[in-house]
């Protein structure tokens, strides 16, 4: 059984939201959901790369069906008064609060604050898992890292 390398997940899962959510946003423009559509037939008279074309719809499905994940993901963190994980995860990274003001609306210091960061990232990256395959989204990316592995996010295909 492969151990969780906690310090590599933790910075994964900061990745995740600090620059890999954004872009996921920017690609999607927005949170509008692409589920549905058909893009078989899409001509597209400025690209001479149909394949290219074609990868980038995949992606935007791709990233569609991930940023579905999120909210439910967040919504199934764990927010009690000692562990208020899902309320740090909102206020922190959906409605962009600053780390100090995080802290004090949950009534940690500062350094109190990054470890209960680091404790909701950790357990994020888990729901977060479980959410996709729950959604059955295509191309799982699985935030953890294990102890023996190198890669900085691993995909998964259902």
């Amino acid at each position: 059984m492969l151990e969780l390398n906690e310090p590599a997940t933790i910075k994964n899962t900061r990745k995740f939201f600090e620059k890999d959510l954004e872009r996921y946003e920017t690609v999607c423009a927005g949170r509008y959901s692409v589920q549905g559509l058909n893009f078989e037939n899409i001509k597209v008279n400025s690209s001479n790369n149909t394949s290219a074309v074609m990868n980038r719809y995949n992606q935007i499905i791709t990233y569609s069906q991930r940023l579905a994940c999120l909210k439910p993901a967040i919504d199934n963190c764990t927010n009690e008064p000692n562990k208020p994980y899902k309320r740090v995860l909102e206020l922190r990274y959906l409605k962009h609060i600053s780390a100090w003001n995080v802290a004090n609306n949950i009534g940690y210091s500062h350094t109190q604050y990054g470890v209960i960061l680091n404790r909701a990232f950790l357990q994020f990256a888990d729901v977060y898992l479980l959410e996709q395959l729950k959604q059955g989204v295509k191309d799982i990316l699985d935030l953890h890292v294990y102890h023996g592995v190198t890669n900085c996010y691993t995909m998964l295909e259902t």
